[in-house]
C-alpha cells in the first residue's frame, strides 16, 4: 500500500468516527474526481483532423468532433474514464473511411475542460443535449468503452430514439458494485458508505442498488449489440460484459479475447475489425 492511500483510509476512518455523513459527502466528492492525463502523441491526431464544435450546456460547454459525410449513417463514439475522445481515433478514422459519420466529444471533467469533477448523471446530460443538437433522423449506432459504455445506456434509457447497433468495448454493470470497490479502496466505513449512497440515489435520482447496464438495455430499442472484452481486463472484469450478454442473449454478441488489455484494445486492428463487420451486416 503506498502512502497517500494509507492516509486516506487513516482520514476516513477517523472523520467517519465523529462524522459520518461529512465522511460519506467527502467520498463522494473524491469518487467524482477524474485525474486528468496529458494526451498522448497518437490521440493528437485525431483532434488536428476532426472537425470541432461546440455544444452549449449550462456549466461548461462541450467540446464535440466530426469526421467523415454529413448525410453518412451516425456513429457516437464514447470514450472511458480518465481518457478523452482522442482515445478512439483509430475507430473514428476507419469509421469515416468507411462511410460513416463520426460524432464524438469528450466527457464532462475530462481533457481540456476547466472542471476534473463529473458524474453518470453529468454525462448523461453532456450525451443527451449532443443527441438533440445533432438531430438523428433515423436509427443510428453508438460504440463506447469503458465507463463511456454506462453512459451511453443510461442515456439511452431516458431517451425515445430506435437505435440501430451498440458496440461495448468493455461495459460495467452493476454500479453497486463500483461504489462497493471503491468503498474497499479508501476503507470507508459501513455508515459513512451508506451516506454516500444516498447522495448518489438522489443525483441519479434512483437507487444505486437497482441500477445496472443489463437493466438500462431493456428500457429502449436496438437493433444489435456487440461486447468485446479482455478475459484478463484488470480495470473491468470480463464478468460485467458476460453478465451483460447472459440477460441479452437473443439481441447481443460477446467476443472474448486475451491479452489485449483494457486500452491497449482500442489500437487492437483485429477489434476494430471486428467492429466493423458487425456494424455492416
Amino acid at each position: 500500500m503506498n502512502i497517500q492511500l494509507y492516509i486516506l483510509r487513516l482520514y476516513f476512518k477517523l472523520v467517519s468516527l465523529f462524522a459520518p455523513k461529512f465522511a460519506g459527502a467527502k467520498a463522494f466528492k473524491l469518487f467524482q474526481k477524474v485525474r486528468i492525463k496529458k494526451i498522448r502523441k497518437r490521440e493528437e491526431d485525431f483532434y488536428n483532423k476532426a472537425n470541432h464544435f461546440i455544444v452549449v450546456l449550462n456549466k461548461e460547454d462541450i467540446n464535440c468532433y466530426e469526421l467523415g459525410a454529413s448525410n453518412s449513417d451516425i456513429v457516437f463514439l464514447l470514450h472511458g474514464w480518465e481518457s478523452n475522445a482522442g482515445s478512439l481515433s483509430k475507430f473514428a478514422f476507419q469509421l469515416a473511411e468507411n462511410n460513416y459519420r463520426v460524432i464524438s466529444f469528450d466527457l464532462p471533467g475530462h481533457a481540456k475542460y476547466n472542471s476534473n469533477y463529473t458524474n453518470l448523471a453529468e454525462c448523461k446530460n453532456a450525451f443527451t443535449n449532443i443527441i438533440e443538437f445533432i438531430k438523428p433522423k433515423k436509427p443510428f449506432s453508438v460504440l463506447s468503452h469503458s465507463f463511456g459504455s454506462a453512459v451511453s445506456a443510461y442515456t439511452l434509457s431516458n431517451l425515445n430514439y430506435k437505435i440501430n447497433k451498440l458496440v461495448f468495448l468493455t461495459s460495467p454493470n452493476s454500479m453497486l458494485e463500483i461504489f462497493t470497490d471503491f468503498k474497499k479502496l479508501i476503507g470507508l466505513p459501513s455508515t459513512a458508505f451508506s451516506y454516500l449512497l444516498e447522495k448518489a440515489d438522489l443525483l441519479a435520482n434512483e437507487k444505486i442498488k437497482n441500477f445496472s447496464i443489463d437493466e438500462k438495455l431493456k428500457h429502449f430499442t436496438f437493433s444489435k449489440l456487440l461486447l468485446i472484452h479482455d478475459e484478463y481486463d484488470k480495470i473491468i472484469p470480463f464478468k460485467n460484459s458476460k453478465e451483460i450478454q447472459s440477460l441479452h442473449e437473443a439481441d447481443s454478441v460477446l467476443i472474448k479475447h486475451k491479452k489485449i488489455g483494457h486500452y491497449k484494445m482500442l489500437w487492437n486492428q483485429i477489434v476494430i475489425d471486428e467492429t466493423l463487420h458487425f456494424l455492416k451486416k
